[in-house]
């Protein structure tokens, strides 16, 4: 989403990283990479469990439709993070919640490097800030 946030911006969007790390952890993380969004943790998932995201099996976390793309993350600029920090099962998940509290679009990560294409989250931003004119 990074790579995005002038798509997001035009959006009228905000956008909210919440990790599992400490606040130190959360805080270096998001220094490190010029994460250009809010940072916040939630070190006893709370907050992946309200939203219904589940801690993944070892085939989740860590099989084949994982460790190859984090190998190739892990040699590129586009790392996400190292392991340890928080619970290394979570599962991730991007939603987008409109100002009324509804939630407007929910991907729960089925693994965990499982993340929606950008287009698809940004085409549910222009939906909603379109909504939002015509009220």
């Amino acid at each position: 989403m990074r790579d995005d946030r002038e798509r997001i911006d035009r959006a009228g969007a905000g956008l909210v990283l919440v990790g599992l790390g400490t606040p130190e952890q959360t805080g270096e993380f998001c220094a490190a990479r010029g994460v250009p969004f809010a940072c916040l943790t939630s070190p006893d998932r709370s907050a992946h469990r309200s939203f219904g995201l589940r801690r993944g099996t070892p085939d989740q976390v860590a099989g084949p439709r994982v460790w190859l793309p984090w190998l190739r993350n892990q040699m590129s600029d586009r790392h996400q993070g190292s392991f340890g920090q928080g619970d290394v099962a979570q599962l991730p998940g991007t939603f987008v919640v409109d100002r009324s509290g509804t939630i407007r679009y929910a991907h729960r990560a089925r693994h965990s490097n499982d993340n929606p294409p950008n287009d698809d989250v940004l085409r549910v931003l222009a939906a909603v800030r379109e909504e939002a004119r015509e009220a």
